[in-house]
């Protein structure tokens, strides 16, 4: 009997949940870019085009979307915890919006500097895989919390029905 552990109690859970969701939060904005800030780092400097001062600009126009990337990781987690979901939508339209610009603007930072640009419908496809990955990410985090997290109530919000606890 002593391998045997007694279950956590709930606060215990809670501050362990609590330190995955801050490691959730944290690992991006250590690892991530904006996609002008990565289209920038990746050019080819040997190509006559990146020399230019339109190159240049271009690449220095990037630290604008750096900054909202960056913004928008730590304020749309705030504000959808501090609204109980209830600005989901608008949250979900912000960011898609402030996503499509990032990536139109690189594109043509690509293109500037001698790059191949990409076609507004790979560019949409990029979007809207990036914001299923979103939507998929804060399901799994969810489960943890019965169904009764963010993304259920965003799902619900967006698409009605109703919790798979209601009848519990």
């Amino acid at each position: 009997m002593g391998n045997i552990k007694a279950p956590r109690p709930p606060s215990e859970r809670r501050r362990a949940l609590a330190a995955l969701l801050l490691a959730g939060l944290c690992v991006p904005l250590a690892a991530c870019v904006s996609t002008s800030r990565a289209t920038a780092i990746a050019l080819d400097d040997a190509k006559p085009q990146y020399a230019t001062s339109d190159c240049k600009a271009a690449i220095k126009a990037t630290e604008v979307h750096e900054d909202l990337y960056i913004g928008r990781l730590i304020i749309t987690p705030l504000i959808a915890v501090l609204t109980a979901g209830a600005a989901a939508p608008l949250l979900l339209g912000g960011n898609v919006a402030l996503d499509t610009a990032d990536r139109v603007d690189a594109s043509t930072l690509s293109e500037t500097c001698g790059g191949p640009a990409k076609s507004a419908g790979e560019i949409a496809s990029d979007v809207v895989t990036n914001a299923a990955l979103g939507a998929a990410t804060g399901a799994a985090l969810d489960g943890a919390a019965g169904g009764q997290g963010l993304a259920s109530r965003i799902s619900r919000s967006l698409f009605g029905g109703s919790t798979g606890t209601a009848s519990k």
